[in-house]
Order: C-alpha cells, then structure tokens, then sequence
C-alpha cells in the first residue's frame, strides 16, 4: 500500500535530518530538549489547577462580545500601556453563563503588522446584533471602524468619513462609541478624550443619515455639570447606557481616585441634560477601583450576566478586567452598583501586578524558596513554592498581612504604592522581617513576631538613623520624614546586607542624592543594634564613587539593586536595574574599606519595560549557579537559568563578558 504524501516527506525529512547530523554530531538542541527553558522567558505558574486574576498586563481595555459564537460572551481585552506587549488579547470564557465565569489564559490577537488602533483604545459598540470595534488609527488621525469583530476577527476595517483628532487642541487619546444617542433612529458617534492642558471632553457627533457626511461637523460638547463629591481630574470615557432603566441614555465617569461619578439623564431621550456627578456607592460607601489611577480606568457598559441591567466592565492599570454587577435597585435616583470583582483565569504566567520588585527567600521555612514582591498598587504579595523540577509549582499571590490586616501602602493623595521590598532578618532573632520602601520614600521596618513556619508580621515602623548631625533628605521625593526616620529616593530597592562581615546586617540602597551607600550597624553602649548614616563606600577603580541616579525630580530614585556572586569568583557583585532592562557591576574587591565595582554592561539586552524592572536572583534549580529573576512593569516575572557562572549576559554564549566600552548611566 503506498503511502500517503505527507508522510513520504516526513520520513525522507527525518532520513536526511538523521544523516546531517550523524556526520556533524549531536545538534546543541538535542542534547537538551528543553533548551528553551535555558533562555530568558515569562516564569509560568506550572499549576494548571490554579486560578488567578484575569490580567492581561499593563493598562487593560475590556471589550466584551461573544468572540467564538458558542453563546456565552468572552472578552477581548487591549492591553494599552506595556512597551514590549502591547496588542488585544483574547480570554475565552470556559464556564458558559454565569455571572463570575472562569476564563483560559489570553490569546494574542494582533501582531506588530497587525495593529490595532492608536495606543490600543478601542471600544466596542452593539448595533442591531452586530459588533463593531471602533478606535483612531495608528497615526491618531482618521477613525476606524472594524467591522463585526467576532466574524472577521479585526480583518474587515473600514475608515468613518471624519477625523478622530483635531477638534480639541493637543488630543492624546479618545475613545468612541456608535449609537443612537438622542434617539431621532438615525446612529451617532460619541468621543471621549484626553487633551494635553485641556482636561478631557465627551463630544457628541449626531448622525444625519448621510453616507456622504454621515455625521455634523463641527461636534457639540455635552456639558455636564459639576461632580462636588469627586476628585479631579474628570476622566470622560464613554461608558453610556440607561443605567436607570427611564429610557434615555444616562453617563459614568471616572474620577481622580478611580471612583465612578454618574450622571442621570433627567431631560428627554431626545433633549438630554446632565446637571450634576454623584459617586456611586454600595451601602453607603463609594465604589472605587483597587488599582487608584484613576485615568488608566477604562470602563464599558454591558449587561454582562443578561439579566436586563446594564453592568460596568473597567479595566485597570494593573491590567485586570473588573465587573461591577448593576443590582437593578436605585438610591436617591442613583442606580446602586456591587463593587469591582476581578474576573478569574486558568494560571499560566506568574504575575504579580504593575512594576512588580520580587525578592526571592524561603519566607515559610519548609526549604524551599519562595517569592515576595512589592508593587505598583502598593501590596507586598506572596507566592509559595510548591515544589518542582526544575522550575517549581507555584500557588496563587496572597497579599502579606501585618496586624492581621492586608499590608497595602498607599500614602494620602498617591494614586500608587510603588512598594519596593528585601526580606531578611533585620532584628538578629532568627526570623526573617519585611524592609519596604514606597512611593513616598519613606523606609519602613515590619517586624515578624510568629515563627520560622508560621511568620507574622507587626505594623510597619519607620526605620531610624543615627545621623551624627542633621538628617540628610532627598532635594525632591513625596514624602516626608520625622526627626531621625530615614527617607530615601522614592521607589529604590533595600537591601539588607553585611556589608563588612562584622556579623550584622547593614542596610544599602540609593543615599539622598542618588549614590549607592552603606548604612553599617553597630550596636551602641548599651547593647542596642543601631544604624549609622550612609556611606558612600562603593567605588569604581579610579575612586569615585558610585553614582546610580542622579537625575531630578521625579526621575530620581527608582532602581531596583541586589549583590550576588554573579560571575563564580567568590565576591558579591552588583545587578541592578537600568535600560533596557538589567545591567550589572563586578566586584573587584576591598579597598581601604571600600567595595570596587566595575561596570561590564548589560545583563539582559531585551526592554521588558517601560518603568524600571526589578531584578533578583534565584537557584530554584540547584545547580549552586544564581540564576535572574526579573519583574517587570507589566506584573509578569522573567526567568533566566543559567547554565554557568561564566554566562553573565543574554547577548553571548561564548567566552566571558568583557567590562563595557562605556561609562554606565543612568537611562
């Protein structure tokens, strides 16, 4: 019996395969079929059973339809912030209809060639059965529209006859949505937008039927009156719908503080009016967002669970999707919404949201190591190791808690935490503690008061300096201080480290103009541990010390620092964060008391941000070599697993790293 073509050629390709490399050798693949495993790559979850929060990255904008016409509505989410991954990413939902489904890991769907949209703002818009995505093209200039998303996938794309910007001076972003707005039968387009010194606008283009000039030109500004309750700045998007159930078009805005403002229509389905913002509130208390910049809240309106109330789909910069059910009940004439729910995924990939800065450490001491991770929303989150070879299982984050509450640090008037963290045993009883730096740039000390297996943590104090004069603050950080409490440049790493192997943990991070410094510890006369002042004591070869930041404002601080013997020779050297992604410093040893460090360059030579990464190290494979552990700003961890100490960089595998040709600075 012949056989069939394709298998003809399979065999005839595996015959030569097998002769190519029989006289060659054994092809470097082959000799590791999971080579791949040996290269930089997202760290997964290897725990198909788990279920975490939908998160599509940095900045998320839902658009919720039925994608794959099995009856039950999926979600298409665009990711908008990250600088590495942005594009729409498709969730399919694996539960059917409920109201809380649980979704597959995100798909993606477009590709570089293949963008969609300016800065990936898309809204969708039900019309008449059909759903259409509409978004300003790439160069921000004209609207498109795609056309039936879930038939043609974003492939059938059409131009409007009209601009997307140029009605507000300096447009940065909009967002448009078609409807029959004042209800005369004929579809309308409305635009909410964001102006550089212009505040946002919701623009209103009635439709007149023509499909020469379908829409009127100049566009109408729709007033809305003022929001007392709410924090500025108003973020106008175009989450419109009759959430009231009156029969006219009502409208939700965002404010400052991601809380959600609405206006009631209370003119006519034809002549509308919206004369004042009331924050919407569930018994009693405002509903707000747990991510709190308010402007990268992208909410839609859709009655996701059928049930004859419009509900609110918001993403968030941590790239979540949140679902606000529509309870149907009214207070005051306000329509009362259940707050935000994040909607749940099969675990894939480690994520630990915006700007995570992990830190790898046994934190329940059953041998293996775990991660720890502050980040942009202010939480300190906890992974467990759950065993495994060679890369472990991992369980879901959980958020650390100190006092039996959630630590989350979120200083007043900050819409972000940016908590930066190192683990370690601070206090030398024998547990390890929390150090965390923040947004404020306040360091603070949460002790643990439980056990080796079971930590628990006390409420966050801050960490003292013995100044030996006037403290010394930063020229510009957010925060403030209080007599000897130490302030650093906000959202730079601790690091708990002995420095002069005296035995006690010293502390080294930025100093207050952005100079990698040591705070040594001693203990007093009276037996009590204390910390000195910062010392510049690492130096490069000719002397001078080591400037990491030195840049102003709020350009200051943000490294992300740890010491590993990253090269095999016996001393600790310094990785850190820088651009694109990873640079590191070799130790060349003491000198006078002082650590000489010489810049070789880049670790990892791939951007995996668009903010710092937050670089660490971790042997969960065994092998004594330390391999990079990298966060980044979309939540997602990067792994790298080195096969030897002379492999320091992701730009060779050949021979070993020379120092750079240029002087390190800061990007």
């Amino acid at each position: 019996m012949p056989l069939p073509r394709q298998r003809k050629l399979i065999l005839v390709f595996a015959l030569a395969s097998l002769l190519f490399f029989g006289c060659r050798g054994t092809p470097p693949h082959a000799k590791n079929p999971r080579v791949h495993e040996m290269e930089l790559h997202k760290l997964e979850y290897n725990n198909p059973d788990a279920l975490v929060d939908l998160d599509v990255g940095f900045k998320s904008v839902p658009l919720p339809m039925d994608f794959d016409g099995d009856g039950d509505f999926d979600l298409l989410v665009s990711e908008t912030g990250a600088y590495v991954e942005s594009g729409v990413f498709y969730f399919e939902n694996i539960s059917g209809n409920v109201e809380m489904p649980v979704f597959r890991p995100g798909a993606r769907m477009s590709t570089t060639r293949f963008r969609l949209g300016f800065e990936g703002m898309l809204e969708v818009s039900q019309v008449e059965g059909h759903v259409h995505a509409l978004a300003a093209d790439q160069a921000n200039r004209d609207l498109l529209m795609y056309k039936d998303v879930p038939q043609n996938v974003f492939w059938a794309k059409t131009r409007l006859p009209i601009r997307a910007t140029g009605y507000v001076p300096g447009t940065k972003f909009t967002r448009w949505k078609l409807l029959d707005f004042d209800h005369d039968g004929e579809l309308d387009l409305l635009c909410g937008l964001s102006a550089r010194g212009k505040g946002d606008k919701l623009l209103f283009f009635r439709g007149t039927g023509s499909r020469t000039r379908p829409f009127t030109l100049p566009p109408r500004e729709i007033a809305l009156g003022p929001a007392p309750e709410a924090a500025p700045p108003l973020h106008l998007e175009v989450a419109v719908a009759d959430f009231d159930e009156d029969g006219d078009f009502d409208y939700i805005a965002v404010d400052g503080y991601a809380r959600f403002v609405y206006f009631e229509n209370t003119g006519t389905p034809t002549h509308y009016r919206f004369p004042r913002g009331k924050l919407l509130r569930y018994r009693g208390k405002p509903i707000q967002m747990v991510s709190h910049y308010g402007t990268a809240i992208k909410p839609t309106a859709f009655d996701w669970n059928a049930d004859g109330h419009v509900d609110l789909l918001a993403g968030d910069e941590d790239g979540k999707v949140s679902f606000l059910k529509n309870t149907g009940e009214l207070v005051n004439h306000v329509p009362v919404f259940e707050p935000p729910r994040f909607f749940q995924q099969e675990a894939k990939y480690v994520d630990l949201g915006a700007l995570a800065a992990p830190r790898v450490f046994d934190w329940d001491g059953d041998g293996k190591d775990d991660i720890l991770s502050g980040n942009g929303a202010g939480f300190i989150l906890f992974v467990r190791n759950l065993g495994g070879s060679p890369t472990p299982k991992w369980a879901p984050p959980e958020p650390l808690k100190a006092e039996g509450k959630v630590i989350r640090i979120l200083p007043r008037g900050a819409n972000w935490g940016y908590t930066t963290i190192d683990v370690g045993d601070w206090d030398e009883d024998g547990l390890p503690d929390v150090l965390v730096n923040h947004h404020n740039g306040n360091v603070l000390w949460f002790r643990n008061i439980g056990t080796r297996r079971k930590p628990k943590l006390s409420a966050g104090v801050p960490v003292a300096v013995d100044w030996k004069g006037p403290p010394k603050r930063p020229a510009w950080v957010p925060g403030k201080a209080k007599g000897n409490e130490l302030l650093a440049p906000w959202r730079t790493s601790p690091l708990i480290m002995d420095f002069n192997g005296d035995g006690h943990p010293d502390l080294v991070m930025l100093d207050h103009e952005g100079y990698l410094a040591v705070y040594l510890r001693y203990v007093d006369g009276a037996g009590h541990l204390r910390l000195g002042p910062p010392e510049r004591r690492f130096v490069y070869p000719d002397g001078t010390p080591v400037l990491l930041n030195g840049l102003p404002g709020s350009h200051s601080g943000r490294l992300k620092i740890t010491f590993v013997d990253w090269d095999g020779d016996g001393d600790r050297d310094l990785v850190f964060s820088s651009k694109p992604a990873v640079d590191w410093m070799r130790n060349e040893g003491m000198k006078n008391g002082k650590m000489i460090l010489r810049y070789m360059g880049r670790v990892v030579s791939r951007t995996l941000m668009g903010h710092t990464d937050g670089p660490t190290v971790a042997d969960w494979n065994h092998d004594g070599i330390p391999d990079l552990v990298v966060g980044t700003e979309t939540g997602v961890l990067y792994y790298w697993p080195r096969v030897r100490f002379s492999l320091t960089t992701t730009m060779t595998t050949e021979g070993v790293q020379k120092p750079a040709s240029y002087r390190y600075f800061k990007r």
